[in-house]
């Protein structure tokens, strides 16, 4: 019951998480590394690899981390903290930013769309431009489920087999040790 109380007070105290996502479309038919059949078909889906092959390395790359900082001086607001990452979906792959601010997590998701497309014009990454297109831009942060049922659930259980282990190697060594002395 301790446990399950302290698991749910951690999970209360922890900071709400906030998601904004913007839903993209990639505008690279595959290219010369395109399978013959997603060529034939120009479907970028059947060329073989993914339609985030490209994009991915851009949003963990360093380069995009400090333009994020630059842009929106998280610098200066350290418990500002947010991670990025990719859901694909048939046709389309979203971006995801997740943030303790709804606001700033929208901003961020769309600027990281055109952020792509600056490094993509530096460095010359694909030639079509833009890199990708905005299926439907990033919008206020929708609030992250705690979940904290789940994780009360799991700390009493953790906690019950803790116990149940202590109390049976506690009884064990006893046993061992009344045989060695008998």
């Amino acid at each position: 019951i301790v446990s399950m109380f302290l698991t749910a007070c951690f999970s209360l105290c922890t900071p709400i998480i906030y998601v904004s996502e913007v839903m993209l479309l990639s505008t690279g038919g595959g290219g010369a590394s395109a399978g013959s059949l997603g060529k034939f078909l120009s479907l970028t889906g059947l060329s073989g690899g993914s339609s985030t092959e490209g994009i991915t390395p851009l949003l963990n790359s360093r380069r995009m981390t400090i333009d994020i900082q630059n842009q929106f001086a998280l610098n200066k607001n350290p418990k500002f903290r947010y991670s990025i990452s990719i859901r694909e979906t048939i046709g389309a792959f979203a971006i995801k930013v997740k943030g303790t601010d709804p606001v700033l997590t929208a901003k961020i998701a769309n600027f990281v769309v055109q952020n792509l497309d600056k490094i993509n014009m530096e460095l010359n990454i694909t030639p079509n431009k833009p890199m990708v297109k905005v299926l439907d831009p990033a919008t206020y942060g929708s609030r992250e489920p705690r979940g904290t049922s789940r994780k009360i659930i799991v700390g009493g259980m953790l906690a019950f087999l803790l116990i149940n282990l202590y109390a049976f190697f506690s009884e064990y060594i006893k046993r061992l040790k009344l045989q060695m002395h008998n």
